[in-house]
């Protein structure tokens, strides 16, 4: 039977600073009540001890959640492993070879000082560069018999609404043997599957009159494989989206997708960091506001999309390639491609994520962004053929005669970046917007940020509220526009802020506070529907 350690507490350390403290996981540095900490941008380091039981017939793998950005990982002194190139993405280590029966010592050095070789890519990004050990680390313990991973794909071959039948793949790491696997209802707990079967390669488990899940009815099932010594549980929804005839289909019919962007890690006490219920409170500010649809600039945990998955809320995650370089490079080519592996792997059981994001704002004009995106759309689709792919850009409104193409237009839906007036010049906002919206031809099209960013444009939120009410109506009157998201739902901390200092840094750009309190605008934008 595996053996779980959840590793909340460390001792940590900034030694260039001769700073020292105890703390408990998740954490970051850089909401510290100590100045000099809270601007520190560099390696720090995190110190436990873990008891382990004897290890023979044993591997013992080390989770994290994330370590923004570059980490090395050392047990007992010997460096066990390193993570590098994504500061928002799970990994794990096999360290069954560094560890003895009794105490051990872990210890990580983080990093998050700007850097070249990794998305998002040195300072070119929009949001808090906090530092740390951000989520959850996990030690596991299995046994050679143990049940080590389990990953879920299915295939809808047939929608009764609200039912539907098909066929669920599972892939359970383990050695060979039988397992036995349950179905049950969320809710109810009723078990709807059980089955055995011998365990060597996946395993296909026809079913039928399963409840669809959607924004309305997330209905969830609870997958369990289990042998006489071990268990392992996920859970999942099954529904279908598609692009047909310019719209988005979730299981057959068509959507609108009213949305806004919230940025997490913005609390000031939290930062990165931030405790689930704090980010749960924000994630229901978009639900109360009527909201289908979200996107995450960057990967988020596990938790996140529970969370989205038990309420409905659609959802993009998005590769955090964002600004910058403009024209993208095999580099970065290699480390989106490891991202989404990670993505998928770790995230594909969730019905709420429909879209994968490939970048955002880079040089969409150019050959080089185009062969990008074209690469990873096909990359994403090659490895998970269920969702839709796209790309953000913020020149689609711009068009020459030598430049017509953008890289929005390669991806699933046409997502734009919509700031006429504001970051974009322009002389008529609604000319532009249909004309633009006229350059996707018969695709489906999307905003997927409009709004206002102080102190950088006056006018506050009275200002806001006027963008809201002139925006949406336009983009509502269009032909195959699926929808529309508001950014941002707060206030956000951000390294690149115009406003305060140290972990108060930040974009004035939201319908509420850094604290999460609501705005005049965030009811407008409630109010409508």
């Amino acid at each position: 039977m595996k053996q779980i350690l959840d590793l909340k507490n460390w001792d940590f350390k900034i030694e260039s600073l001769h700073f020292e403290k105890a703390v408990t996981l998740p954490h970051t540095w850089n909401v510290d009540d100590n100045m000099q900490v809270q601007l520190y941008r560099g390696i720090a380091e995190y110190k436990t001890t873990v008891q382990i039981d004897a290890l023979e017939h044993k591997t013992a793998v080390l989770y994290f959640g994330c370590a923004y950005h570059t980490a090395n990982v050392y047990v007992n002194d010997r460096l066990a492993g390193c993570h590098s190139g994504s500061g928002y993405t799970p990994f794990e280590l096999d360290v069954t070879e560094y560890l003895t029966a009794g105490a051990n010592t872990v210890r990580v050095t983080v990093d998050n000082y700007k850097k070249n070789e990794m998305l998002p890519h040195a300072l070119d990004y929009d949001w808090a560069d906090d530092g740390g050990l951000i989520r959850n680390v996990v030690l596991t313990v299995f046994d050679d018999t143990d049940l080590f991973d389990m990953q879920i794909a299915y295939s809808i071959g047939k929608i009764t609404d609200p039912y539907c039948s098909g066929v669920i793949n599972l892939d359970i790491a383990c050695a060979p043997q039988t397992v036995d696997i349950e179905i049950l209802d969320y809710k109810t707990n009723e078990t709807v599957i059980s089955q055995s079967a011998f365990m060597d390669g996946v395993i296909s488990l026809p079913f039928e009159n399963l409840k669809l899940w959607d924004i309305n009815n997330p209905n969830l099932y609870i997958i369990k494989a289990k042998t006489k010594d071990d268990e392992i549980i996920k859970r999942t929804g099954f529904r279908t989206v598609e692009i047909k005839d310019a719209g988005v289909l979730l299981n057959g019919k068509k959507i609108y997708l009213k949305g806004c962007e919230w940025m997490p890690g913005s609390h000031p006490d939290y930062g990165m960091a931030e405790p689930l219920e704090h980010s749960i409170k924000c994630l229901s500010q978009l639900k109360n506001a009527n909201c289908v649809f979200t996107r995450f600039h960057w990967q988020q945990d596990t938790t996140i999309f529970d969370w989205c998955d038990e309420n409905g809320l659609l959802v993009q995650e998005e590769i955090p390639y964002w600004g910058s370089p403009k024209k993208a490079t095999p580099l970065q080519l290699e480390i989106a491609q490891n991202q989404a592996d990670a993505m998928v792997h770790y995230h594909a059981h969730h019905p709420s994520v429909i879209c994968w994001g490939v970048g955002n704002e880079l040089g969409a004009k150019s050959k080089q962004t185009i062969r990008y995106v074209d690469k990873m759309y096909s990359y994403f689709k090659s490895k998970d053929s269920s969702r839709l792919v796209n790309y953000v850009s913020n020149s689609l409104h711009y068009s020459t005669f030598f430049q017509r193409d953008d890289a929005a237009l390669h991806g699933d839906i046409a997502m734009w970046n919509e700031y006429l007036g504001l970051w974009q010049a322009c002389k008529n906002v609604k000319k532009t917007i249909i004309k633009t919206h006229k350059r996707c031809g018969n695709m489906p099209s999307m905003v997927t940020e409009f709004g206002l960013c102080e102190p950088h444009f006056k006018g506050g939120d009275a200002r806001r509220t006027e963008i809201l009410l002139e925006r949406i109506p336009i983009y509502k009157s269009l032909p195959n526009m699926v929808g529309y998201v508001w950014f941002s739902l707060n206030d956000y901390r951000t390294h690149c802020g115009e406003a305060g200092e140290g972990k108060f840094k930040q974009r004035i750009h939201g319908s509420t506070d850094l604290y999460a309190n609501e705005k005049p605008s965030y009811t407008v934008f409630k109010n409508i529907k």
